[in-house]
């Protein structure tokens, strides 16, 4: 059985972080070690939330798993609460990531132009290190604008403009990019996956909302279909679809809550 590591928050509402990482990939048949960066009682967009932070938990795992041996297929990351975790999970991932690891990193930094409010400078440099590691990164256009050095106030909707942005972003000839949640001219919902062999654009349906988790859901469902032997294009075709659908089913409801994505887990990854 294939085995990842998640690095992310624990989040008791909002169907995102770890909560996310752990249902997708283990319906997926892939073991989750779940490494907690903080546990929270909902996500950071509701009004009120108390965070419970566990700034040394990503140190404390990497030397107690190395104790045991333990080895990884993957290793996903999301949402960093803290700057000195930043360097942890870097020490974390020359641990584990052998050869065939696949090592996913969600530059969780900002959305819709703005970079959220604890990122400072420091946080961003250390992201785009850790960012330099990866053999596949997740960032939303806001994202790779902050990792290509672009003001994020000027988010493009071309795609020429937007793979010009993204090669800035490269760490590696061989770094794999997927752009998610990118609004085109013509309002059309796409993510853009970015590999050695070129670029494609996927589209996806669009009701012009936007719900908490689906970032994390989307890096999970993608992480799952990679180790499972898709191509990158195909991985995101199937992730974009399994979104999709998820949205579709979740009811009138604040979006603070996120999608009901676990109607499509009922139906299962074999179609």
């Amino acid at each position: 059985m294939k085995r990842v590591a998640a690095i992310n928050d624990l989040s008791g509402f909002g169907k995102c972080s770890l909560i996310a990482d752990i249902s997708v990939l283990s319906s997926m048949g892939i073991e989750v070690c779940p490494v907690p960066t903080a546990v929270l009682t909902a996500q950071t967009g509701f009004p009120s939330y108390y965070q419970q932070d566990l700034k040394d938990m990503v140190e404390h795992c990497r030397i107690e798993w190395s104790r045991m041996g333990t080895k990884f297929d993957g290793i996903i990351t999301g949402y960093i609460p803290h700057e000195n975790q930043i360097d942890q999970i870097i020490d974390f991932a020359n641990a584990f990531n052998q050869k065939n690891t696949v090592l996913l990193v969600d530059p969780v930094m900002g959305d819709g132009g703005q970079c959220y409010a604890n990122y400072t400078d420091s946080m961003r440099l250390g992201i785009q290190k850790l960012v330099r590691k990866a053999d596949v990164i997740t960032p939303n256009l806001t994202e790779l604008c902050i990792l290509a050095g672009e003001d994020p106030n000027e988010l493009p909707n071309n795609v020429d403009r937007i793979l010009e942005i993204a090669k800035k972003a490269k760490a590696s000839e061989k770094q794999k990019i997927v752009v998610t949640g990118v609004i085109l001219e013509k309002g059309e919902l796409c993510n853009m996956a970015i590999h050695p062999g070129g670029a494609e654009v996927i589209h996806s349906k669009y009701n012009g909302l936007s719900y908490s988790g689906t970032g994390d859901l989307f890096a999970a469902a993608l992480m799952g279909n990679l180790l499972n032997g898709e191509t990158l294009v195909d991985a995101v075709s199937k992730t974009a679809d399994f979104i999709s659908e998820s949205i579709v089913n979740t009811e009138d409801k604040d979006r603070n809550y996120g999608v009901d994505y676990e109607l499509q887990l009922k139906k299962g990854w074999e179609r």
